[in-house]
């Protein structure tokens, strides 16, 4: 079952984004997006760091080579290579910045958090990113010229909608008698930072659920492991990271369903960013502007199941407003500014985790 199951997650994801290919089309550019394309062409490449299932990884990169030079008439070619983790990967550009060595990725993509802890550094360059794409780079998307708005991440979990006892809406529905040890969580307690905001449970009501929560879960997974929940290993997956790998299992076929979760009113954002010390500046920057165009989302949705609820015809907006709707509140956002807000919501994260890790699940 699991061999099979992860045979279908590649044959989609490689089947998939060839489909999505053929929508690129060539691009209106203002003068100053021209003469970005035309500087980012002299460098050639742009170095990309990201994970086998950020924007389809290796083959996925190719495609928005493509797309991107369709778009803006260039002959750019995309490197790709393997990251880290987000902090580990913010970390060696950290590390290369202070000893003038050239950045080991020109385009750093990464949640607001990473960006609000790297800030002390001053590792990302500014850019006049709305004279590039006026009506898309605007205010609400990029934040002091120099953090770029690329996906929009809710908190949410999956569950087998073959084998789970019950159709869980909220995640206190998971400390029901009948989820016991069939519930997989993060060892670092992903999310718990956001529940713990002030503008959502609050440190002491996500500590309390925490502690009985841990005494719930059967193990711990990663949030790329979807074949664990489909193979019925485990029965429910909270919280899952935007669940977008859990989306993409379930439309290949998988009894899997991905649930945004009212408890939190908090939407986060996954960044694009270009340091100071980037090889290739030029082309990050043209290469970030691409993610943004509606080509551009809407590869990011075939390849991600993620997009940008601030832009016009953004796939995720109406789910977002639906729950809104249903549960009675608005969506505040969490961004870079807000991360700066958030000490104790953070501080409680560490402590979920280490509840979590100290429950004795593994």
């Amino acid at each position: 079952m699991r061999k099979h199951l992860t045979t279908i997650l590649a044959v989609l994801a490689v089947a998939a984004i060839p489909v999505a290919a053929s929508h690129a089309q060539s691009a209106t550019m203002t003068p100053a997006l021209k003469a970005l394309a035309e500087a980012a062409d002299k460098e050639g490449h742009v170095s990309v760091m990201g994970s086998a299932d950020s924007w389809g990884g290796p083959k996925g990169s190719k495609i928005i080579e493509a797309h991107l030079n369709k778009l803006f008439g260039t002959k750019i070619v995309v490197d790709w290579a393997p990251s880290n983790s987000y902090p580990e990967t913010g970390d060696a550009i950290a590390v290369s910045y202070r000893n003038h060595l050239p950045s080991p990725t020109d385009v750093y993509v990464a949640v607001g958090r990473n960006l609000s802890v790297l800030e002390k550094f001053d590792l990302f360059d500014p850019a006049p990113w709305a004279t590039y794409l006026p009506d898309r780079m605007t205010d609400a998307v990029v934040e002091h010229d120099k953090y770029v708005k690329l996906y929009t991440g809710t908190l949410g979990f999956s569950y087998n909608t073959e084998q789970s006892p019950s159709k869980p809406e909220r995640l206190e529905d998971f400390l029901k008698p009948e989820w016991a040890g069939k519930v997989a969580t993060t060892a670092f307690g992903s999310g718990f930072e956001q529940l713990a905001a002030k503008e959502a449970w609050g440190p002491e009501k996500t500590i309390a659920f925490v502690r009985k929560f841990a005494k719930q879960i059967g193990g711990f997974m990663l949030c790329t492991d979807p074949e664990r929940l489909a193979s019925g290993e485990f029965l429910a997956f909270a919280t899952d990271c935007s669940g977008g790998v859990m989306v993409r299992s379930a439309i290949a076929g998988a009894p899997i369903a991905h649930v945004i979760t009212p408890d939190n009113p908090l939407v986060t954002y996954g960044y694009g960013s270009v340091p100071k010390n980037a090889a290739h500046p030029n082309a990050a920057k043209l290469y970030i502007a691409y993610l943004l165009s509606k080509d551009g989302q809407e590869l990011s949705w075939s390849m991600n199941y993620l997009d940008l609820h601030l832009l016009p015809g953004s796939q995720l907006r109406p789910q977002l407003e639906a729950l809104e709707k249903k549960f009675g509140f608005k969506y505040v956002s969490g961004d870079v500014a807000w991360q700066r807000t958030n000490d104790a919501g953070n501080a409680a994260q560490r402590e979920a985790a280490k509840i979590l890790q100290e429950s004795g699940n593994k």
